[in-house]
């Protein structure tokens, strides 16, 4: 991998932190073909930064799992009430709106 071999040779880099924050890709025992792809590619930077012997840290966030799960597939009972944090009031722009021009 081009990345990998350049660090190594810059000899300057004290840390890499790949950008995969999404599910644990060592620990992923099945997937589907299009997934496996992207964790096989994922596994394969991991490797080679390893045996390269550079520094690194990865940052596993579940790809937001927690999210999906509490929210979306609702494994407890439902709530009548909800949390706003603040007054409530914040201004907020929809999101093609807030893109510069």
């Amino acid at each position: 991998l081009k990345i990998i071999t350049a660090m190594k040779e810059a000899g300057t880099v004290k840390r890499f932190v790949p950008s995969e924050f999404g599910n644990e890709s060592d620990k992923v025992k099945a997937a589907l073909p299009p997934f496996q792809a992207i964790l096989d590619s994922k596994k394969k930077i991991r490797r080679a930064t390893e045996v390269a012997g550079i520094s690194y840290t990865y940052v596993s966030a579940n790809s937001l799992a927690a999210y999906f799960v509490d929210y979306l597939l609702h494994p407890r009972e439902k709530r009548d009430e909800i949390t706003v944090y603040g007054s409530g009031e914040a201004k907020a722009l929809p999101y093609p709106d807030n893109i510069p021009a």
